[in-house]
């Protein structure tokens, strides 16, 4: 977890720099440096060009200086740049690139010891999704028309020993109380879980025996396939080059929508970002005509006084 604060600005030939505080774990050192607003938005630019995508996290806007007060601007952009920085810095896909080191001034292997720590519970959390994952398996092999018995078996052994490893891990040096309390409830769930399909595995044994697989309660026929005019000609070698062309052109049709589909999302984040920035400019001009109604208001008070 990487944390970042910007805790003060400061005036220098009348600029104002944001000085920033970057806190990389497990170290807890903490990396000083000072930007200019207007470095983020060039940063921002350049990132995004190199990465041929924008990134999913905004600067605060360039237009409220328009409308709003010179020490407002400042403390928004200020809490506005820690966000980006905070977001930026906790994307593992981002935090590495050469653009980002490069302006934060922080070294190739700033985020690795950080990364590292986290494995553990990352590596963690990865045992219990696969646990998850073989669980919701077994339920559905339990309901298919074939079901095989044995395997269903065979991934519950395989369950119920991820279980015990998951259990003997759940209560690292290091991790604090709510997270112990997390890993000991997802456990404690997944091991509930796997004790009721348990029973249900070894019912359905009993029932049925080992055979594997079990035979199936009743065989639906679905009679001849029937053929098409434009396949009926062909051999085999032929069908079979007539499937690929079919699916060649299915994968060129789904390229295309694709593409599509790219450019409308490209659109809808400009249109997005420009009704930021008319929502924006709007609240400003709702603010000014509150100040001018409050004026007008207090102008005919004092006329009705006169008169």
């Amino acid at each position: 977890m990487v944390e970042v604060r910007i805790p003060s600005t400061m005036v220098l030939n009348d600029y104002h720099l944001y000085n920033i505080e970057i806190v990389v774990s497990p170290e807890r050192q903490v990396h000083k440096l000072s930007k200019r607003f207007s470095d983020f938005v060039e940063f921002k630019k350049e990132l995004e060009a190199s990465l041929h995508r924008t990134i999913p996290y905004s600067l605060p806007s360039k237009y409220s200086s328009l409308y709003k007060s010179k020490e407002s601007t400042i403390e928004q952009r200020r809490v506005g740049l820690c966000e980006f920085l905070q977001g930026l810095l906790n994307d593992e896909s981002l935090r590495n690139d050469t653009h980002v080191l490069e302006f934060l001034y922080l070294g190739e292997n700033t985020f690795t010891a950080s990364e590292a720590a986290d494995g553990l519970q990352t590596g963690w959390a990865d045992e219990s999704k696969s646990i998850k994952t073989l669980l919701q398996t077994v339920r559905s092999k339990l309901f298919a028309r074939d079901t095989n018995l044995v395997d269903c078996k065979r991934i519950m052994d395989t369950c119920g020993a991820k279980l015990d490893k998951l259990e003997r891990f759940q209560d690292e040096d290091g991790l604090g109380a709510g997270e112990k309390r997390r890993r000991q409830n997802v456990v404690g769930q997944q091991r509930k879980e796997y004790e009721e399909l348990c029973v249900l595995v070894r019912s359905m044994i009993n029932a049925n025996g080992l055979s594997s697989p079990a035979k199936p309660a009743f065989k639906r026929s679905l009679g001849k396939a029937k053929e098409t005019q434009e396949t009926k000609p062909l051999d085999n070698q032929q069908l079979y080059q007539h499937q690929q062309v079919l699916m060649t052109q299915q994968d060129e049709s789904l390229d295309q929508l694709r593409g599509i589909l790219q450019r409308q999302k490209q659109i809808g984040l400009t249109i997005n970002e420009e009704l930021s920035v008319q929502n924006e400019l709007l609240r400003g001009l709702d603010d000014q005509i509150d100040i001018s109604q409050r004026k007008m208001n207090s102008a005919k008070t004092r006329i009705g006084k006169i008169l």
